[in-house]
């Protein structure tokens, strides 16, 4: 659970504050590393999703949830990292017939950032 926490403060700080310093691309690399890390960790905290970030702009579950959509949108294609951000989101996350919460502020700033180039 340490190494969840600590993937996911990286994405957070980078994301969701003025100070951060990573550009998108490496952003990106981040939400893979930390979708990888969730997707090969067995929990025994069923409430991980909710309780990770839950003081901050948004939870690990909703990083996880607006990744994935925004992702769905934002790729470049099968060689992309986009794409493999979209692969090891799937590997954790599954929407079925869903679609993202219209508030998903891990969305928003994804999309603002992957706009700006």
């Amino acid at each position: 659970m340490k190494n969840t926490k600590r993937l996911f403060a990286v994405v957070n700080h980078n994301l969701a504050t003025t100070c951060g310093t990573m550009d998108y691309d490496r952003i990106t690399d981040g939400i893979v590393a930390l979708a990888n890390h969730v997707s090969a960790t067995t929990y025994e905290d069923e409430f991980l999703f909710d309780t990770v970030g839950e003081s901050g702009e948004f939870t690990l579950g909703g990083l996880i949830e607006g990744a994935y959509w925004h992702y769905t949108e934002w790729h470049g294609g099968m060689w992309s990292s986009g794409y493999g951000a979209l692969c090891a989101l799937g590997e954790v996350y599954s929407p079925g017939m869903g679609s993202c919460e219209p508030d998903n502020i891990a969305y928003e700033l994804l999309g603002e950032l992957a706009a700006k180039g």
